[in-house]
C-alpha cells in the first residue's frame, strides 16, 4: 500500500516549481494549494495539498503539514521551514525543485551505469541454472557409464549436477533466504557501516561511491546556504541526506568541531580519506572570500562532471571482466564435456 501510495520524483519537482510560481505571483498560500490540488492526478499528491490548504487555513506552518507525510524528506521540509521563517518562500521552493531533479539525475547515472553487469550476472545465473537442471543430468548417465578416468573438471561437473539434482530446492531456497537475510542486515548500524567502509575501497567503484557523495555533499550545501541557513543546521540537514554511513559518521564529527569553534575546512581536513584536497582547498577559498555557496556550487559541477564522466566509462571498464569470467565458465564447461569424448575417441 505504502509503494502504491508514493509520489514520482517529477510531480514533486513540478509542484514545488509551480507553488513557488504561484507564490511569486501574489497568491495566497492556501489559495496555491487549492488550485495545484485541482490539477494533480496522484491521489496521495492531492490528499497531502488539500490537507495543506485545510492546515494553512488553520494558521498551521506550511512545514508542519510536510512533517506529517513519509513522502516528503527532512531536506525537503529544510527547504520550505527555511523559506518560511525567511520570508523567501518562492526562492527556496525553486532551490528545491533544482535539489531534486539534480538528486534523481545522480541516482539516475548511478543506476545505469550497473545495469549492464546486473543483466550479464542475471542472464549468466539463469543458464547456469538451466544447465544444471536440465542439461547436466542427462549427461551424468552417459559420463559415468564410461569406461574411462574422468578429469578433474568432468567430476566437478558431475558433482554439481548431483548436488543440483539431489539437493536443488534446498540450494536454490538457501540462496534466496542469504539474500532476504543480507538485505535485512544492511538496516542494521553496525552491519551497514562495515559495508559502506568495504564499498568506499572496491577498485573502480570506491572512487565512483566517493566522488557521488561528495556530488551531493557540495551540491545540498551550496543549494542550503542560498537559501539562508546556517552552517551548523546545514551540516546536520546533509548528514541525514549522504547515501554512506561513513561520510554521515565524518559529518556528525565535523558538526561537533565547528560547534567548538573550528572552521569547516580544518573539520573537514581531519579526515582526509573521504575529503580530498581539491575539496577542502575549494571550502577554503570560500572561508576566506565569504562565497560558501558559490565555492560548493563549484564542489558540485566538479564532481557532478566526474561521476558522470566515469559513468559513462563504467560498461568499458567492466566488460572486459566480464566477458574474461564468461570466457572461464565457458572453457571449464566445455572442457568438462568434450574431454571425456575426446579421451574415448583417441582410445579407439
Amino acid at each position: 500500500m505504502a509503494i502504491l501510495e508514493q509520489i514520482p520524483i517529477q510531480q514533486k519537482v513540478d509542484f514545488v516549481r509551480n507553488l513557488s510560481l504561484l507564490i511569486r505571483s501574489g497568491h495566497p498560500i492556501n489559495e496555491s494549494f487549492n488550485l495545484l490540488a485541482e490539477q494533480a492526478r496522484n491521489p496521495s499528491l492531492k490528499k497531502v495539498l488539500i490537507k495543506a490548504r485545510e492546515r494553512t487555513e488553520q494558521g498551521t506552518p506550511i512545514h508542519q503539514v510536510f512533517e506529517e507525510d513519509k513522502n516528503f524528506d527532512n531536506v525537503f521540509i529544510s527547504f520550505i521551514r527555511a523559506g518560511e521563517e525567511s520570508g523567501t518562500l518562492d526562492e527556496n521552493l525553486e532551490f528545491l525543485g533544482d535539489w531534486i531533479e539534480r538528486q534523481n539525475t545522480l541516482k539516475k547515472e548511478m543506476s545505469s551505469a550497473t545495469l549492464y553487469p546486473k543483466i550479464i550476472v542475471i542472464f549468466a545465473a539463469i543458464l547456469g541454472g538451466g544447465l544444471s537442471v536440465f542439461v547436466l543430468p542427462q549427461l551424468t548417465t552417459v559420463f559415468e557409464g564410461l569406461d574411462v578416468e574422468l578429469p578433474i573438471t568432468t567430476l566437478i561437473l558431475l558433482w554439481f549436477s548431483n548436488l543440483m539434482q539431489n539437493y536443488g530446492l534446498y540450494f536454490f531456497g538457501g540462496l534466496f533466504a542469504f539474500l532476504i537475510l543480507f538485505f535485512l542486515l544492511l538496516k542494521v548500524t553496525a552491519v551497514k557501516r562495515v559495508i559502506d567502509r568495504i564499498m568506499l575501497k572496491l577498485p573502480v567503484f570506491g572512487s565512483l561511491n566517493r566522488e557521488y557523495q561528495l556530488t551531493i555533499i557540495s551540491q545540498l550545501m551550496a543549494i542550503l546556504f542560498k537559501s539562508g541557513l546556517p552552517l551548523r543546521q546545514t551540516l546536520a540537514i546533509v548528514s541525514e541526506s549522504v547515501t554512506n554511513s561513513q561520510y554521515a559518521k565524518s559529518l556528525g564529527a565535523v558538526i561537533e568541531k565547528v560547534e567548538k569553534g573550528t572552521s569547516l575546512s580544518q573539520a573537514l581536513n581531519s579526515h582526509p580519506q573521504l575529503y580530498p584536497e581539491v575539496f577542502i582547498s575549494v571550502v577554503t577559498t570560500g572561508e576566506s572570500s565569504g562565497s560558501y555557496s558559490e565555492a560548493l556550487s563549484y564542489l558540485a559541477n566538479f564532481f557532478g562532471g566526474r561521476v558522470t564522466e566515469k559513468t559513462r566509462r563504467l560498461p568499458t571498464v567492466i566488460e572486459p571482466i566480464l566477458l574474461i569470467f564468461i570466457g572461464l565458465v565457458v572453457a571449464f564447461i566445455a572442457s568438462a564435456i568434450v574431454l571425456p569424448v575426446y579421451q574415448i575417441t583417441t582410445g579407439i
